[in-house]
């Protein structure tokens, strides 16, 4: 049995953590995030308005009262005192299931709503451990940057003297000016690429600079462990379930308002000139002539036929999507395994005995800038394949419906 590891339990093994002060961890910045961030203030709101539509949908309807005077003023000359005083009571009745499946349409959509905010959760999530690692990874770039310019500098330093002891022409001397002038400028823009990546980690929080510091690496786990099955349905999934319940309901609800409501209605007449008084009873039923809700009864079918479609081709997307991303996690795990393994160590010795034969002669400008381009290119691979494997990772995760944290959910 496969086990996985959620979002925040993966990254508690993939991420190495140092001590700093006013440091910010994965966990720190998405537990902010979930709190500061508009959206979560969005989702509450409207999943109290949709408790509040489904309390309203189970509401009767208020009786009324009317209170009416005849035979007073005009030709009959008559007081308010003398005129006919009637008061009627009605209330408003519903055949049953009418008001039934009027709830059940409003409790889908409350459901739906929660789901919607459990998947904007779980983007939030996502969406934070990307920023997160983006700005991880940019300030290893930045390293990998200023290591270039190391290289360039060593390099400029060593052809500079043998240019001085006449041992190489000083069109060396240009070349290695050149390439460390380049990586000057490489350090400058990745120096903004950084800040760049921190500003958009602040920003899902409300903030303009990140003022922490970033304490954890971008490191591979030791062993690729495969995403498990969810035990339930994802908030995806389930919401193509809901779409289909929902649009059932409101056919429903549409059937049955074919037949109208009827109102009953009791009262008393008085009539002040004779003293007499009399009791009313009345009922008053709309004809269904011409308005029997058909057109709504077709488009409530028409309805449900879409949202079943909806929910077959949302099902083969999810599963579309889950495969890519496992294929891309495990693609991008392997490669950044390869790299580190096989390449990195062999383009770092390789760069080392360049620069030693080409101090010692037995090497040219060009295969020292080659190997060293070699190492920094095969560095930058290392961590681009590496930050492959995150993204995807907390896609699936997203896709999924992981979102815990050594057994807690955020």
């Amino acid at each position: 049995m496969y086990r996985y590891f959620s979002v925040f339990t993966l990254l508690s093994v993939l991420l190495c953590s140092t001590t700093a002060a006013a440091s910010l961890s994965l966990v720190d910045a998405t537990q902010r995030v979930l709190a500061k961030n508009p959206q979560t203030a969005l989702s509450n709101a409207l999943e109290e308005a949709a408790a509040g539509r489904t309390v309203q949908a189970g509401v009767l309807p208020n009786p009324e009262l009317s209170y009416v005077l005849e035979d007073f003023s005009g030709d009959t000359r008559r007081s308010t005192g003398d005129a006919t005083t009637t008061f009627t009571l009605s209330q408003r009745f519903s055949l049953p299931g009418k008001r039934s499946a009027r709830q059940a349409v409003a409790e889908d959509e409350q459901a739906l709503t929660a789901l919607d905010s459990q998947t904007q959760r779980l983007r939030l999530i996502r969406l934070t451990r990307e920023r997160y690692i983006d700005a991880v990874a940019a300030e290893e770039q930045l390293d990998i940057a200023d290591q270039r310019l190391g290289l360039a500098k060593q390099t400029h330093d060593s052809v500079s003297a043998r240019v001085s002891a006449g041992k190489v022409s000083p069109i060396e001397l240009s070349r290695a000016t050149v390439a460390m002038r380049g990586a000057e400028r490489a350090l400058r823009l990745q120096s903004q690429s950084r800040l760049l990546a921190q500003r958009r980690l602040a920003a899902l929080w409300g903030e303009a600079e990140l003022t922490e510091s970033l304490n954890d690496a971008l490191v591979l786990p030791q062993l690729l462990i495969e995403p498990n099955e969810p035990s339930d349905k994802t908030p995806i999934l389930k919401q193509a379930d809901i779409r289909v319940q929902k649009e059932q309901a409101a056919m429903r609800l549409a059937q049955a308002e074919r037949v109208p409501d009827f109102t009953l209605s009791a009262g008393m007449k008085r009539d002040a000139g004779t003293r007499d008084e009399s009791l009313l009873v009345g009922v008053s039923v709309p004809i269904p002539l011409f308005n029997r809700n058909q057109g709504a009864v077709l488009t409530a079918k028409a309805n449900v036929v879409a949202a079943e479609a909806d929910r077959t081709l949302i099902n083969q997307q999810w599963r579309t999507q889950r495969d890519q991303l496992e294929t891309q996690r495990t693609a991008s795990y392997q490669e950044a395994e390869q790299l580190r393994d096989n390449v990195l160590r062999v383009a770092r010795e390789a760069a080392e005995a360049t620069q030693e034969g080409y101090s010692a002669g037995k090497f040219s400008l060009l295969d020292l800038l080659d190997a060293q381009r070699s190492l920094i290119d095969s560095q930058s691979q290392y961590l681009a394949a590496r930050l492959t494997f995150h993204q995807s990772d907390a896609a699936l995760n997203e896709l999924l419906g992981f979102a815990t944290f050594a057994g807690s959910t955020l």
